[in-house]
């Protein structure tokens, strides 16, 4: 990650710091923040304005123990996200693949090209990182191939992604990646389904999603499913 890192502020005091990341989108990623205590705000609110002086558009984790959601408001910043936490049973709603769309086993898809290509429908959502090497290999950072699922267009393309960890009788998964073109359909629920079919095959019971950047359309969607939110942190914009 630390390539990734291209600036970064630290105060005299040692009260906090901050540094700016590289994202697959036009912003940068605001890291680090001020500990809590009296002099917070004032810390965050110097920090955060040396950063602005990279001119760049930032994004931020409004999190209190360390960025207070007051401080990016007082610098003008607004909110343009948020990530959440969704819990509850595994899905068993039908949810219809599109035409020309096939869902298939992460497993059964060790192509590189077709993995990056699904890992890249992240790529505009508030929130997500940089695609590397590491997160393109079978069983990325402990998921589980067998259980995750990609999707893939009528040319072979990949056009969804829904990685997968298994603890015990809970599935815990990245909220599905869908290409833009096809947000519009039922594939992001199809993707949670096919998974979350996959992990009930080997015990599982309940739902962990971890959600960034969605729209207030996906969320809807999902607290459809029957899943509660029970974290979600704003991300605001500076500009």
């Amino acid at each position: 990650m630390l390539p990734q890192l291209i600036a970064a502020w630290l105060a005299e005091d040692g009260s906090g710091a901050i540094a700016l990341r590289r994202t697959p989108r036009a912003d940068l990623e605001v890291l680090g923040g001020a500990h809590p205590g009296p002099r917070q705000a004032q810390v965050a609110l110097t920090l955060l304005r040396a950063a602005m002086t990279s001119g760049a558009t930032l994004s931020a984790y409004a999190d209190d123990a360390l960025l207070p959601e007051d401080v990016l408001r007082t610098l003008g910043w607004r909110r343009a996200g948020q990530y959440a936490e969704w819990r509850g049973a595994l899905p068993t709603q039908d949810a219809t693949v599109p035409a020309g769309v096939r869902l298939l086993s992460l497993a059964d898809v060790p192509d590189l090209t077709v993995r990056r290509q699904a890992q890249a429908t992240y790529a505009d959502r508030l929130g997500h990182t940089l695609v590397s090497a590491a997160d393109l290999i079978p069983d990325a950072h402990g998921s589980d191939d067998t259980v995750g699922h990609v999707a893939v267009d009528a040319s072979g393309q990949g056009v969804g992604i829904c990685r997968a960890w298994l603890d015990g009788d809970t599935l815990t998964v990245g909220s599905p990646g869908v290409h833009p073109a096809l947000r519009h359909t039922t594939l992001r629920h199809a993707l949670l389904r096919a998974t979350g079919d996959a992990a009930r095959e080997r015990g599982a019971r309940g739902l962990i999603m971890q959600a960034w950047g969605d729209t207030p359309a996906e969320t809807q969607a999902d607290a459809g499913l029957g899943l509660t939110a029970v974290e979600v942190t704003p991300i605001h914009l500076s500009r």
